[in-house]
């Protein structure tokens, strides 16, 4: 067992395979498809991480928030400057705009879409809720001042738990790259329902479209 920055409640080690034979019959999903059984795997794995990372966010603002409407700072309360309560306001926005593309992600993985598609949705579900999370929290803190920083609030507790949430389940860096490659699979998959590239005055202009 390791010491943990965050998620201290989860607890961590190493598991170590040597010599391990593993009968045929005992073969998930069949031989050399392990990374379709991985991918599947991942989705829920990828969902629990942005909607936790989600919840922690919102109780770190709510706390923020409340602590701004009470807090005073030179005669007045401190959510009457701007530098604190358009915070609260980035904060709210992201957090909504994080929940609307987790419940996109929810929705395609439940109603059996596209694997695909499926699969950008979730990472890009699993990367924008993460980074949220983290900056929430973190304007969270910085709202609270100092006493963000103690025990005395769970502010400190809930910024080391999320900073895992960046890096478990696929980093954020992985999921970037598994958007952008069921991005270019979808693209070269399906004709444009419109061909916008034609919209301009030249589009037609011979010679002008070079590619090397």
């Amino acid at each position: 067992m390791y010491g943990l920055l965050g998620m201290r409640g989860g607890g961590t080690g190493r598991v170590y395979f040597r010599d391990v034979r593993v009968p045929a019959e005992n073969i998930i999903g069949g031989e050399h498809r392990g990374a379709l059984v991985f991918n599947q795997m991942m989705l829920p794995e990828r969902m629990t991480s942005a909607a936790g990372t989600l919840g922690g966010a919102r109780a770190a603002l709510e706390i923020a928030a409340r602590y701004s409407n009470q807090r005073r700072a030179f005669g007045q309360k401190i959510r009457r400057f701007e530098g604190v309560s358009f915070k609260v306001a980035d904060s709210i926005t992201l957090l909504d705009a994080a929940r609307a593309l987790v419940e996109t992600a929810a929705r395609a993985v439940d109603s059996g879409d596209e694997p695909g598609r499926v699969r950008r949705l979730v990472s890009e579900a699993k990367k924008f809720a993460t980074d949220t999370g983290w900056q929430v929290i973190n304007h969270a803190m910085q709202i609270m001042g100092g006493i963000g920083y103690t025990n005395v609030y769970p502010i400190e507790r809930l910024l080391r738990d999320a900073r895992l949430a960046m890096i478990w389940t696929g980093t954020n860096e992985i999921m970037n790259l598994l958007i952008q490659h069921e991005y270019y699979e979808e693209l070269g998959m399906a004709a444009p329902v419109r061909d916008v590239e034609a919209d301009a005055p030249d589009a037609e202009v011979e010679g002008e479209k070079v590619f090397e």
